[in-house]
C-alpha cells in the first residue's frame, strides 16, 4: 500500500514546486511599464464573477464582468467580461499564486493584457495590475492599492512628469489617492500610447 502512494506524493511535490516557481517568475513592474504593456486600462466596479470550464479549451476559467466607470485605454463599451485561467468549479480548482481575486461590488483600477487567441487575459503583472479602491476611515478619501501594497510602483520611471503629484514617488506609496492615480494613468496613456 505504501508503494501505491509514492507516485501521488511525487506528483504533489512537483505541483508545489511548479506553483512556487511560477510565483517567483512574475516580473516586478512600475506603473509606467504596466501602462505600456496593457491593452485595456479601466476604472470600474466588478458586477459578476463566475467560474466554469471553458468549452473551447476545457480549462477551468473565471469570467469577470466589470461595469466601466472610466475607460483609460482599449475599452469601448460600458461593460466588459474578461476570461482568465483559473477558478473553482464543483469538480476542480485551478489556482495560480499571484493571480488576483475579483469580488462582486469591488471598485478597482485594472490593466489587462490583450486577450490570447482563445480569449484569455490577466492583469498586467498579475496582482500588480489590479488596484483595489478603498475608502480611508479617517480622511474619507478613496485610496488605491495593488497586491504588492504599491511597493516600487513609481521606481525607475522615465516620465516622472506624468505623476499627478511630485510627492507620489517619495511619500508613503500605500496611500495613493484615487484621484491622483486617475490623473497619472491618463497622463501615462497620453505619453505612452500615442
Amino acid at each position: 500500500m505504501k508503494r501505491s502512494l509514492y507516485p501521488y506524493l511525487i506528483l504533489a511535490a512537483a505541483a508545489v514546486f511548479f506553483q512556487s516557481s511560477f510565483a517567483q517568475r512574475t516580473v516586478r513592474m512600475n506603473i509606467e511599464r504596466m501602462v505600456s504593456d496593457a491593452a485595456m486600462i479601466v476604472h470600474g466596479t466588478v458586477t459578476g464573477v463566475e467560474s466554469s470550464v471553458d468549452p473551447q479549451t476545457n480549462i477551468v476559467s473565471t469570467f469577470v464582468t466589470i461595469a466601466v466607470i472610466e475607460n483609460f485605454y482599449g475599452v469601448n463599451q460600458p461593460t466588459i467580461t474578461l476570461k482568465m485561467v483559473g477558478g473553482k468549479t464543483k469538480r476542480s480548482t485551478l489556482k495560480f499564486a499571484e493571480m488576483p481575486v475579483f469580488t462582486v461590488g469591488e471598485e478597482l483600477f485594472s490593466m489587462f493584457y490583450a486577450p490570447s487567441q482563445y480569449g484569455f487575459t490577466s492583469p498586467v503583472g498579475m496582482g500588480q495590475g489590479k488596484f483595489s479602491v478603498q475608502t480611508d476611515g479617517t480622511t474619507n478619501k478613496k485610496l488605491v492599492r495593488n497586491a504588492l501594497n504599491n511597493v516600487r510602483l513609481f521606481s525607475g520611471m522615465k516620465n516622472v512628469s506624468a505623476l499627478a503629484s511630485a510627492s507620489m514617488s517619495t511619500t508613503d506609496q500605500t496611500r495613493i489617492e484615487a484621484a491622483d492615480f486617475s490623473t497619472t494613468i491618463r497622463s501615462l496613456v497620453t505619453i505612452l500610447k500615442k
